[in-house]
């Protein structure tokens, strides 16, 4: 392997000269972490899951199953009766501007019990005393509605709202799987001397700064082994090229068991 004594930084020479699991310095650690996965991303991902639920609590078409139920069953499971609205509201909810009504409403079963319901649309539809067709289900009167109206105060479009939180779950997922990985490459991963192959834009940009795709051969790796990785700040881009134009190993470390896996230290230590 190439001679530690090349590098300026001494910190950095007692880093890759130390044996498995090492002790990550300070300065680098800081850099790993805010350049592979910054601290911003991990709390944008954690408040948009947490907006996200909120929204989708007061969104999500919690009623959904029940309504396609009364919907679409047929007698005996599901019966029709003439009812009466008993009162018609709004709700402190709007969709596209457009409030939302409660509607209470009531009708009788054959037993002769009177059972009430409640109901809702986007926008008026009923005044009260109007006359209504009634569905409900057999085995359970009170899971009952007004055709024309809805059991949740959404419908089923209001769906999408899950998006949110399971898309800001992803990221905040994303943002410690990654935080963990140059971790544990750092601290446990196998120290190898890499040749650059190549340094190739790609079509993705990092704040405004085009990203390169990396690609690295390991020195004492068998004919067509490489590993890969990409980068875009331009100062460590230089760093790289001057290594590739050079043609100087850099050091690096990876995952025996996942190749494609890698770090490279050095660059995170260039201004």
């Amino acid at each position: 392997m190439s001679n530690p004594s090349a590098f300026a930084d001494e910190e950095m020479v007692r880093f890759l000269a130390a044996s498995a699991p090492r002790a990550i310095p300070v300065r680098l650690r800081k850099t790993a972490l805010r350049e592979t996965a910054p601290f911003g991303a991990g709390l944008f991902g954690f408040m948009f899951m947490l907006v996200g639920l909120g929204f989708a609590a007061v969104f999500f078409p919690t009623r959904q199953i029940d309504q396609w139920r009364l919907e679409r069953g047929e007698a005996p499971e599901v019966m029709e009766v003439r009812g009466r609205i008993v009162s018609a509201e709004n709700t402190n909810l709007s969709i596209n501007k457009v409030k939302v009504r409660v509607y209470r409403f009531e009708f009788t079963v054959p037993d002769g019990r009177r059972i009430e319901g409640e109901c809702y649309t986007t926008g008026r539809r009923w005044s009260e005393g109007a006359s209504v067709t009634v569905r409900y289900a057999a085995d359970d009167p009170s899971m009952a509605v007004a055709r024309g109206g809805r059991l949740g105060k959404t419908g089923w479009a209001s769906g999408f709202v899950l998006l949110f939180p399971v898309a800001g779950a992803l990221i905040f997922a994303w943002w410690v799987r990654a935080r963990r990985r140059v971790v544990h490459l750092l601290t446990n991963g196998r120290l190898g001397d890499f040749f650059v192959v190549s340094v190739e834009p790609t079509s993705v940009s990092i704040n405004k700064q085009p990203q390169f795709k990396i690609t690295l051969k390991r020195v004492d790796a068998g004919e067509g082994e490489t590993h890969t990785l990409r980068w875009h700040q331009p100062n460590r881009l230089s760093w790289i090229n001057s290594r590739k134009a050079g043609g100087q190993a850099v050091f690096g470390l990876y995952d025996p068991a996942k190749p494609g896996r890698i770090v490279l230290p050095e660059l995170w230590m260039q201004g």
